[in-house]
């Protein structure tokens, strides 16, 4: 609707005064109802100018003129902008917006490259939405960042084909994993859980680097990882996909929603897979990847009132089976009294959640109660070794959203519970706690036009084990020409309960024994809590080159632990030391990324990343193991004018990473101090047909240049000796790996 001025006053008020004139007034929203009310928060600016001004709890505004003659500019998210031609004669005027109504038969396209990076954020947050995904198989969410260059993919090791990820030079169980934006991966969960998310349960995944927002807890090290799973409300009908690789690994997933009134939506996701091929591409005797089979299903339900209620609720159980070791049938040299060294990896998994909310009537009002209960046991088996353990987890959040004086001042004001029981066995050690962490939080954000954000939180927790701690962070945000020039800085503290055994059972798959030095008794294992700092700057830059679209982003990042769980691996190749830091550790990252529309529909994004991870073990400060130093990165996308054909090639390079040293062992079973640099390629084809309803058909290649880590065991044949050490992989450990599929959507 054309917004409606008023003219109050008028030639009054004409003079050789009017240049230093103001000009004030109030904006209105028209409702259904023809009647009105106040619209706090809009947004009034000269046009081409950066003058502007929020309306504030009245719905007030006051602006210089800046001209005898000049466009104003009106918006508010959800109602329809305005531009209003104003004269100095004028001194107050009333502007009246309606929403946005939804209009028929028009369809907006929207091409993207897969990856949006937003430039409003005080937080750099970047978005991998369905194309980003679509670019490889994603079987599962540890699979969903091959073709990122912020996430590094690793193998844990070379028997259990379990694949953990690493970001800003630090191991996955330092980033926050939340899926729903609820904590999801913790504790017995944080490497095997990577497997639990399909990729076709995936909408689309939120990645940001360093300290995050208090709102979601303290124990974000090196950013945050949110997996948002498909919506019922906005969701295709449904959804097929099938999948199968030259290991004959198979997977088969169902999505289904369904509308059922105006509030009410439902959605049924089903996923099943199973790997029944036995596999030795590297001849050492060992399985590349175990067999077995996973059953996961997921049913999620959604309801959105005209009273301001809104939610969602649902509950998922996945339960996964592997098998792996040595078999008869892959080596040869095997003899009738001797034992295989088999593996055994049984994971079960079920969670129970609830998200409420309550629009209040005031203007960008609101608040909110997430519960999360959830339920995992672990039951492995390396050899003669055996670990199992079992969590329960309860969580609650609530959180309140309003602002002070105008929309320019808003916070966030909460509390949480957290609750871990758990319980582990792996060979002498016996662990049982039950942690206990209620604590309060809130958060400010300052918002000066769209040229300077801030976003300042504090929380206040106590545990139950470490007493009252506090969670200060702070994030900013500045930009210049017309938001295409964002400088970030942030900083903040976490703290966390480092879970010893859970999060290193790839060492498990060794002859080393487990020794623990313990630092406190009365804290869970022995250990005090791992505490850091982290500090980092981004600057993101958006242009043109040759009239199409390109960008460049700048990352440093620096995580300061004043104390961290040591995994010792370099005292002696035959154990693994477990103690409280005596010294200094640290993380140093840097990135840069660059992105192009090359051609018409033919993107290039390359980046080159530097990491110096450093820690103070027993033989004195070194580099941490098994990280590349430097790695590049490019990739590749096309679509065809009508999207029916997509091409994605993406090709990274890593430098050498040092290896545990064996310095002491045998002269066959020593390995050099650092690995060689290696490359990854992967490449896909897809074809589209879109008709009433949409099919794909991809084909595509992981691993193509066939590059495998040469002997990745260390005395794989004699799997029960001292020397035995499956853990120290630093490449692929299969060669090159076809695969196709299929998707299906009836929208």
């Amino acid at each position: 609707m054309k917004a409606v001025v008023i003219l109050l006053l008028s030639l009054f008020f004409v003079s050789p005064l009017s240049a230093q004139k103001k000009l004030q007034g109030i904006v209105f929203e028209i409702t259904g109802k023809a009647d009105t009310t106040i619209l706090p928060g809009t947004m009034v600016k000269w046009l081409g100018t950066q003058d502007a001004s929020i309306t504030n709890d009245k719905g007030e505004f006051t602006l210089k003129f800046v001209a005898t003659k000049q466009y104003l500019i009106v918006t508010n998210v959800g109602y329809a902008p305005d531009t209003l031609l104003i004269d100095t004669i004028q001194s107050y005027v009333a502007i009246y917006l309606s929403e946005i109504k939804e209009l028929n038969e028009v369809q907006v396209v929207y091409r993207n490259t897969g990856s949006e990076l937003s430039m409003m954020n005080p937080m750099k947050v970047e978005t991998l939405n369905q194309r980003e995904l679509m670019k490889a198989a994603c079987c599962n969410l540890s699979e969903s960042f091959e073709t990122n260059p912020s996430v590094d993919v690793n193998f844990a090791d070379a028997v259990t084909g379990t694949k953990t990820i690493q970001m800003l030079g630090l191991s996955g169980q330092y980033a926050m994993i939340t899926k729903d934006n609820m904590p999801y991966l913790r504790g017995l969960a944080s490497i095997y859980g990577l497997s639990f998310i399909p990729g076709s349960w995936i909408q689309s995944i939120q990645l940001s680097k360093g300290a995050g927002t208090v709102v979601n807890g303290y124990e974000s090290f090196s950013g945050q990882i949110n997996t948002e799973l498909q919506n019922p409300a906005s969701s295709e009908k449904l959804f097929f996909n099938a999948y199968v690789n030259a290991n004959a690994r198979n997977e088969y997933n169902l999505n289904l929603s369904k509308k059922l009134t105006d509030v009410w939506s439902t959605g049924l996701l089903l996923h099943a897979s199973s790997n029944p091929l036995k596999q030795d591409m590297n001849h050492d005797g060992f399985m590349d990847i175990p067999t077995g089979s996973q059953i996961n299903v997921a049913n999620k339900w959604t309801y959105q009132t005209r009273k301001g209620f809104e939610g969602q609720f649902g509950a998922s159980y996945v339960t996964d089976k592997r098998a792996g070791g040595q078999d008869l049938k892959l080596i040869d040299h095997q003899h009738d009294t001797s034992a295989l060294y088999l593996i055994g990896i049984n994971s079960e998994r079920i969670d129970v959640f609830a998200k409420n909310g309550y629009v209040l009537k005031r203007p960008s009002t609101s608040m909110g109660l997430q519960l999360n209960w959830s339920s995992h046991s672990q039951d492995n088996k390396y050899g003669n070794n055996t670990y199992t353990g079992k969590q329960q987890t309860f969580y609650a959040n609530y959180i309140f959203e309003s602002y002070l004086f105008n929309t320019n001042h808003k916070y966030k004001l909460g509390s949480s519970f957290m609750f871990d029981d758990v319980a582990e066995k792996y060979d002498v050690f016996d662990f049982k706690r039950k942690e206990i962490t209620p604590g309060v939080f809130a958060e400010y954000t300052f918002n000066h036009l769209t040229k300077f954000n801030l976003v300042a939180g504090i929380r206040a927790d106590y545990n139950n084990y470490y007493g009252l701690f506090f969670t200060p962070r702070l994030h900013t945000r500045y930009a210049i020409n017309d938001g295409k020039t964002v400088f970030r800085l942030s900083g903040g503290r976490a703290l966390r309960t480092a879970n010893m055994l859970a999060e290193n059972t790839s060492l498990m798959a060794s002859s080393r024994k487990f020794e623990l030095i313990t630092s406190d008794l009365s804290m869970p294992y022995g250990l005090k809590p791992e505490i850091a700092w982290n500090y980092g700057a981004n600057f993101t830059q958006k242009f043109k080159i040759d009239y199409r679209d390109a960008y460049v982003t700048v990352d440093v990042y620096r995580t300061d632990f004043t104390n961290q769980l040591v995994v010792d691996v370099d005292n002696s190749s035959q154990k693994v030391l477990f103690y409280n830091l005596k010294g200094v550790s640290f993380s140093n990252t840097a990135q840069i990324e660059f992105g192009w529309e090359l051609y018409k529909r033919l993107n290039v994004k390359t980046a080159y990343r530097f990491v110096e991870n450093k820690s103070t073990f027993s033989n004195g400060m070194l580099e941490k193991a098994l990280i590349s130093k430097h790695r590049s990165f490019i990739n590749l996308g096309y679509e065809t004018r009508k999207s029916n054909w997509m091409y994605d090639l993406t090709v990274q390079w890593f430098s050498p990473k040092r290896l545990p040293t064996t310095a002491a062992n045998p002269i066959e079973y020593k390995r050099e101090t650092y690995s060689p640099a290696f490359y990854n390629v992967n490449a896909q084809i897809t074809y589209v047909i879109k008709k009433k309803n949409e099919w794909n058909f991809y084909i595509g290649v992981e691993n193509a240049l066939n590059f495998m880590q040469p002997n990745p065991i260390v005395s794989n044949e004699k799997p029960f000796g001292n020397y035995f050490d499956a853990s120290m992989v630093w490449g692929s450990i299969y060669g090159r790996m076809l695969y196709g599929g299929l998707r299906f959507k009836i929208k």
